[in-house]
């Protein structure tokens, strides 16, 4: 009996694979599934054995594409996928399929929802550097309370794309003159651009994002979403614990402890610093401690000496005796990462080297308030075994008066700026992959997953005194 059987799923098996190969070069060579002319009185005419051999077929071929559907699926090839659903539309589907019909339409949706974002994301830019007629616009407000930044980076914009030897013609308005985008839009339009950096303001870079103008555009604000052409590159806290990353990668520090208080953003980035540990570490090496009070008592608490002194007044009460005692800090914390404000930072690191440890450990400070410089200049000598890592704006050197800094300075966030759209610009094939740190003399950058450019904080070293940039292996 069962030999008898073989020949049957034998031919089936055939049949189903040589459908797959035929319907495959069919679909190559015609593009569509060739129209079938239905006489509509047919099943009236068929016997009920002849009708029931219809409906085994039917739902066989039904049952053979879905499997094909769901085995392309499987091998991640969408477009395969979407050919099976196609056809299987064009019949009604059987109860028995319904489900399965319905989660590879799922599938398919969510899909191509992430290609057409992927496709939008990974967009190179394309900059007319060497076109003699091009006509590249900067659009930024150069008068106003934006007037010192808006002149900094248009200077800094100007300027880099002169030395990168850009042939074009350069356009610049005052956003501040117009009431809306749409006005400004209104003038620049007859200038026919070729490519827009600007505007600056949130405001206006929401009311250019709807006028949809069609021309390449670079933002210089944290964008939430990004369209087709766009591109934006600014500061932001969350994309800057990139340096905290660099630090440990380099100094290879596998067991931390992170200090946060409880503030709106000190919670903020120590969740999204813990979120992105846990992708390459375990749970066990993340040790965490709120400071809601006293700064030493919660590192006592973190690096168990508090248990240890515990430990010493049991024995001492159990003996009757009093012992002398040396608390025993936790040997394995190698760092200390902290997101706090500068009132709480500055006594991290002088209790951490206070602890009798039998090694250094690291101090990582990421504020969660950008610190004044004065403060900073004040008390260097505070500072110890710490590494700073601070904003592209703070200059520590406070001898430099920063209300009288001209638009020539190559110093500041805005000037940074400028120049680093121009590397971006200029080396747009380097700026396509996904959480890749590249470095300029202007500071470093990262493109984030939803394709939006970071300009990076610096970080320094500050030691007994001493207070010098720090270069990552990246940089």
């Amino acid at each position: 009996m069962l030999k008898r059987c073989v020949p049957f799923v034998v031919t089936v098996m055939t049949l189903f694979f040589m459908q797959s190969v035929f319907a495959n070069d069919w679909e190559d060579l015609i593009g569509s599934t060739p129209s079938i002319e239905l006489d509509h009185n047919f099943n009236a005419r068929q016997s009920p054995s002849q009708q029931q051999r219809l409906q085994v077929v039917k739902r066989l071929d039904q049952e053979i594409l879905v499997l094909r559907a769901e085995m392309s699926k499987r091998n991640g090839d969408v477009r395969q996928v979407r050919q099976y659903l196609d056809q299987l539309e064009k019949q009604q589907i059987l109860p028995p399929f319904i489900e399965r019909v319905d989660a590879l339409k799922q599938y398919v949706a969510s899909q191509s929802g992430f290609f057409a974002s992927l496709k939008r994301y990974m967009q190179r830019i394309d900059f007319p550097m060497q076109e003699s007629n091009a006509v590249v616009a900067i659009v930024l407000p150069t008068s106003g309370s934006y007037e010192l930044a808006g002149k900094t980076l248009q200077n800094a914009l100007q300027k880099g794309l002169k030395e990168a030897g850009f042939k074009g013609k350069l356009v610049s308005l005052d956003s501040n003159l117009y009431a809306s985008a749409f006005e400004l839009w209104e003038i620049l339009k007859y200038y026919q651009p070729d490519f827009i950096f600007g505007p600056l303001s949130k405001q206006k870079v929401v009311q250019w994002k709807e006028l949809g103008t069609g021309v390449s555009t670079m933002y210089f604000n944290d964008i939430g979403y990004l369209g087709v052409g766009e591109f934006s590159l600014s500061p932001s806290r969350t994309a800057g614990l990139e340096q905290v990353f660099q630090l440990l990668q380099q100094a290879q520090y596998n067991n931390i402890l992170v200090l946060r208080d409880n503030s709106e953003k000190s919670i903020e980035l120590e969740e999204a610093f813990k979120q992105a540990w846990l992708s390459f570490n375990s749970l066990h090496d993340y040790n965490m401690e709120i400071i809601d009070g006293n700064v030493g008592q919660t590192i006592d608490d973190a690096m168990k000496v508090s248990t240890s002194d515990q430990r010493r007044q049991w024995l001492q009460k159990v003996l009757q005796e009093a012992l002398e005692f040396e608390s025993r800090p936790r040997q394995d914390i190698e760092a200390v990462i902290s997101f706090v404000p500068q009132n709480l930072a500055i006594q991290i690191s002088p209790y951490l080297n206070f602890l009798s440890s039998k090694k250094e450990v690291t101090h990582i400070w990421y504020p969660t308030q950008t610190p004044s410089a004065a403060f900073l200049d004040f008390n260097k000598d505070a500072w110890q075994q710490t590494f700073v890592i601070l904003p592209q704006s703070i200059q520590i050197d406070t001898s430099v008066n920063r209300s009288q800094i001209d638009v020539n300075s190559k110093n500041g966030l805005f000037y940074a700026l400028g120049q680093v759209a121009v590397e971006i610009v200029k080396n747009s094939a380097l700026s396509t992959a996904v959480d890749n740190v590249e470095f300029t003399k202007y500071g470093s950058y990262v493109r984030n997953a939803s394709g939006q450019f970071h300009l990076l904080p610096v970080v320094y070293w500050a030691d007994n005194g001493v207070f010098e940039r720090f270069y990552t292996l990246t940089e």
